[in-house]
C-alpha cells in the first residue's frame, strides 16, 4: 500500500493487485483513506472516545506485559487481552448510533432524495412514473 501524502489526493490509498485482492484484474486499487489518516480531529465524537479508551487501557494496564494467554478460544498476546477486557464494548457505549439508528437515518435520507427527484420531474412538466409493489 502506498499513501499519497500531498496535494488534493492526500491520504489516498493505492494498492497493487495481489497484495489485497487476488481476484481483480485492475492494475491498481484506489481506496479512500480511513477518517483518521489526515489527523484525529477528523474523527467523530464516538470514534474519539473509542480511540481514547483503547489508548488509555493499553497505556495504563497493558504496558510491559509479555506472553500469551487463551482468550475466547484463541492464543492471543496478553496485552491485547488486557485491552479487550478493559475497554467497554457494545452499541452506543462511546456515544455512537446503533445499527438500527443508522439504517433509519439512511432510510429517511432516501425519502428526502425521492421527494427531491419527484419535484425535479414535476418542475420539468413530466408525469411521475407509478411504481407497483412486487408480488412475492
Amino acid at each position: 500500500m502506498t499513501l499519497v501524502k500531498r496535494g488534493a489526493l492526500a491520504g489516498l490509498q493505492v494498492y497493487l493487485p495481489g497484495a489485497v485482492a487476488q481476484w481483480t484484474r485492475k492494475p491498481l486499487i484506489i481506496r479512500n483513506p480511513p477518517p483518521w489518516v489526515l489527523g484525529v480531529e477528523n474523527l467523530s465524537d464516538a470514534q474519539l472516545k473509542a480511540c481514547y479508551a483503547l489508548a488509555k487501557a493499553a497505556h495504563d494496564y497493558a504496558y510491559g506485559k509479555r506472553g500469551k494467554v487463551k482468550y475466547k478460544g484463541l492464543n492471543l498476546p496478553i496485552g491485547a487481552v488486557i485491552v479487550a477486557e478493559a475497554v467497554p464494548k457494545g452499541a452506543k457505549v462511546h456515544g455512537g448510533r446503533t445499527r438500527a439508528e443508522r439504517a433509519e437515518e439512511r432510510h429517511l435520507m432516501a425519502d428526502v432524495m425521492i421527494s427531491y427527484l419527484e419535484s425535479l420531474i414535476r418542475a420539468r412538466g413530466v408525469t411521475v412514473p407509478t411504481i407497483t409493489a412486487p408480488r412475492l
